[in-house]
């Protein structure tokens, strides 16, 4: 893959598994109460556990959706060629 196209992949995949993981986190705290040291550790995990989820899903979306405007752009550019 071009090596443009590899770093704007990357900067999108980091941009959005940051923005998804950090809105996973806010939800969490404005809407959990937590009374006992044990519930803190305990949201503690499950927070880290759902935004490293979110963050490896939206990866691997933008992943694909990259991958698939490259294949249809070597596509047409494929099919411009043969048609000359």
């Amino acid at each position: 893959m071009v090596p443009m196209v590899t770093l704007a992949k990357f900067a999108a995949q980091t941009v959005a598994g940051m923005g998804a993981s950090k809105i996973v986190t806010d939800i969490i705290r404005n809407n959990v109460v937590v009374t006992t040291t044990a519930q803190r550790v305990f949201v503690g995990a499950g927070s880290f556990v759902l935004g490293s989820m979110v963050f490896e899903q939206s990866v691997n979306h933008i992943d694909r959706m990259v991958n698939e405007a490259v294949a249809s752009f070597k596509q047409a550019k494929e099919e411009t060629e043969t048609e000359k």
